[in-house]
Formats: structure tokens, C-alpha cells, sequence
């Protein structure tokens, strides 16, 4: 995958999560008694065993990284 920042070559990973899915808040959602991320959009996959984790590609040129959200919905 092409990087459309500097269009430098991206790396294919993934993003591991603790004990639950990741979750995107927007930067004026303030966390609930500052800890739980009520609402928001969930990242990645999770089960019952192993870690929950997100498809993500890494440019290692400018240092940014992309994840595609819908990726693992239907």
C-alpha cells in the first residue's frame, strides 16, 4: 500500500488490544469516570480467546498509521 501522506511503501500489521476492543472517541468525548470509553466506534475484532487486534498499515518514513474501521463489519 501506497502512503498518501509521502507516498513512501507501507508496512502490513496489526494493532493488539489488551482485554477489549479498541474504541475510537472523538478528542471532546471525555471518558466515563475516567475510565470506560462509553459510545465511540470499536476497532478490531475480539473472541473469547486471544487479543483483540485491527488490520493497520505503518509508513516508516513519516511515521503514520492507517486502519480501515469497516474492515471487519458483516
Amino acid at each position: 500500500m501506497e502512503c498518501p501522506y509521502c507516498n513512501g511503501e507501507m508496512v502490513k500489521g496489526h494493532i493488539y488490544g489488551d482485554n477489549y476492543k479498541m474504541k475510537w472517541l472523538p478528542e471532546d468525548k471525555k471518558l466515563f469516570l475516567g475510565i470506560w470509553a462509553k459510545g465511540g466506534v470499536e476497532l478490531g475484532e475480539s473472541g473469547w480467546i486471544g487479543r483483540p487486534k485491527i488490520k493497520a498499515y505503518m509508513c516508516k518514513t513519516c511515521n503514520k498509521i492507517i486502519i480501515d474501521v469497516e474492515q471487519n463489519k458483516g
